[in-house]
């Protein structure tokens, strides 16, 4: 039985579907920003080239924004962070609320 099998055939679909898309949201911008650093790798430079130039005269092509792609990777990794936390939360809730549920039938302590 595959991995995604064993999600979708979980006790509550929902969270499975959940957990799914937010993996394959990761896998999907991982692989995308790979592809973005290996676009943004200058090719090497000749001695001419290696002098400084101040960035108001570098043509458009020779301009990386990286501020965009900065923030965008923090935002994926603190949305991850955060939906990860939330998933452990309900889960430790409900393992709570199971121990009690047992306690309470075992002759509650």
């Amino acid at each position: 039985m595959t991995f995604v099998t064993r999600m979708v055939r979980l006790r509550r679909p929902a969270r499975a579907r959940l957990s799914l898309i937010a993996l394959l949201l990761v896998l999907w911008t991982a692989g995308s920003s790979a592809v973005r650093a290996q676009d943004a790798q200058a090719p090497p430079t000749s001695a001419a080239q290696d002098e400084y130039v101040p960035i108001d005269q570098l043509p458009e092509s020779e301009k990386l924004p990286a501020a965009p792609y900065l923030i965008a990777a923090y935002s994926v990794a603190w949305g991850a962070i955060l939906i990860y936390v939330w998933m452990l939360w309900r889960r430790l809730g409900q393992v709570e609320a199971e121990l009690r549920e047992a306690r309470r039938s075992a002759g509650g302590r």
